[in-house]
């Protein structure tokens, strides 16, 4: 009798080992960018949350308080009726140092070596807090 034995090709030990181990660094690398981008997400969302706090701050009142540090309830109070204690606790919660420069000219005219056609005025208003903002004003 004649027996011819079909050989199936497979895969060899080491085969399978170097596979398990290049998808196992593909899985980690995943698992890496999703932690940095879970991170990411968070970071945005809490600064979100402070512009949206100091939006709170950017009053006319604002300029009367260089170097202080206020909370948004004495701000706004003024200008809105608060009367829920709740909404009062919260914003007495929001505090940010407020730190105002001097204004400073910025002549706007045609060119360098002649006069402007108007001088406009420029301060920066700065909030510190746990996410610090920049803002200007213009008069």
């Amino acid at each position: 009798m004649n027996i011819k034995y079909k050989f199936k090709k497979a895969f060899t030990l080491i085969e399978v080992i170097m596979s398990v181990i290049i998808v196992g660094i593909v899985v980690m690398g995943a698992l890496q960018i999703q932690a940095q981008n879970s991170d990411m997400a968070e970071y945005l969302l809490k600064r979100g949350n402070s512009e949206l706090d100091n939006a709170l701050f950017l009053t006319k009142k604002v300029q009367r308080y260089s170097n202080d540090k206020k909370n948004a309830y004495d701000l706004i109070v003024d200008e809105f009726s608060i009367k829920d204690f709740d909404s009062r606790d919260v914003l007495k919660k929001i505090e940010k140092k407020i730190n105002i420069t001097e204004a400073l000219p910025v002549p706007v005219g045609m060119d360098e070596n002649e006069a402007p056609m108007f001088i406009f005025y420029t301060n920066e208003i700065l909030l510190n807090g746990d996410y610090p903002a920049r803002y200007y004003t213009f008069k």
